[in-house]
């Protein structure tokens, strides 16, 4: 009887085509195609916040003045008419090749209604005659991006 069984399942193995071995599929797979990725050459291309007629170089520390801080915060506190309260953090300074003191710095405005924003500035220092005068190129927010205003500080080893 047992015998009969084992037939039984071979025959129909053989008519339906299975095998007891390794399956065997018919269907080819697909070869992809190879995709090469080409080479991009950035050289020539400016970079997020690069502009061409500013260029921008490392500057070597600088120790700012209380006068020169003063000088730095009050040309930034004018670039805030309408804040209610400004609080800044530590300035990092920097002198450049051709004398002027490019300070970066973060100052947290606090509007009328209470609300609170940091903003990053960048701007250059010149200190004749003392204790100099302070232009404000950048601030995020307001005449750039906070990542364009980083990118130009970090250039100048700053950030």
């Amino acid at each position: 009887m047992a015998r009969r069984h084992i037939i039984v399942l071979a025959s129909c193995g053989v008519l339906a085509g299975c095998s007891f071995g390794a399956p065997v599929s018919n269907f080819a797979f697909p070869k992809l195609p190879r995709v090469t990725i080409p080479d991009i050459h950035l050289m020539g291309v400016p970079l997020y916040g690069e502009k061409p007629s500013v260029p921008l170089t490392a500057t070597t520390p600088y120790q700012l003045s209380s006068a020169e801080r003063d000088v730095v915060r009050s040309a930034v506190t004018r670039s805030f008419p309408g804040t209610a309260a400004l609080s800044f953090y530590p300035l990092r300074s920097g002198l450049t090749a051709d004398g002027r003191v490019s300070v970066c710095g973060m100052v947290l405005t606090r509007g009328a209604d209470g609300a609170a924003d940091d903003r990053l500035f960048r701007g250059d220092l010149v200190r004749q005659p003392a204790p100099g005068s302070f232009s404000v190129r950048q601030i995020s927010g307001a005449n750039a991006a906070t990542i364009e205003v980083y990118g130009d500080c970090q250039k100048q080893g700053l950030a």
